[in-house]
């Protein structure tokens, strides 16, 4: 019989760690994607003045956290339904997936955050007349 709770608790504990390896494993992968996003939007970026650096590296890290996770809650929306049955004491009805609130957030401040990019350095662009602008070419593309 202790043999037996002996064994359920080792269970326990093994699906425990499990999950928290999973866990960590995503939580890595998720890192390495915004890492990845934030390495391409400094190169993207990068022909400001170093005045703006800080906060052109600051707006980067933000955007690329939240392209990350706005692709997640989209993953997550397209697995689930768009719509959920929600109970309600003696009331069933259906409404939107509470996700959808969330994306719809997350998207908008990452358009407000990209669009923020574009105009330091479109600031910055026109300063600077001789340089080629590399970054209208790309979002005219």
């Amino acid at each position: 019989m202790e043999k037996k709770k002996v064994n359920q608790k080792k269970n326990k504990e093994d699906k425990s760690k499990k999950i928290v390896d999973d866990s960590k494993r995503k939580l890595g992968v998720r890192q390495g994607r915004i890492t990845r996003e934030y390495n391409r939007l400094i190169k993207l970026f990068n022909m400001s003045s170093k005045e703006k650096q800080h906060v052109i590296k600051k707006l980067c890290a933000r955007a690329s956290f939240l392209l990350i996770l706005s692709e997640d809650i989209e993953k997550e929306i397209n697995s689930d339904n768009l719509t959920v049955l929600t109970i309600n004491a003696s009331q069933q009805f259906t409404k939107a997936n509470p996700l959808m609130k969330d994306y719809r957030d997350t998207v908008k401040s990452y358009q407000t955050v990209i669009k923020q990019l574009c105009d330091l350095t479109k600031n910055d662009n026109a300063t600077r007349k001789n340089d080629p602008d590399e970054l209208e070419e790309f979002l005219n593309t």
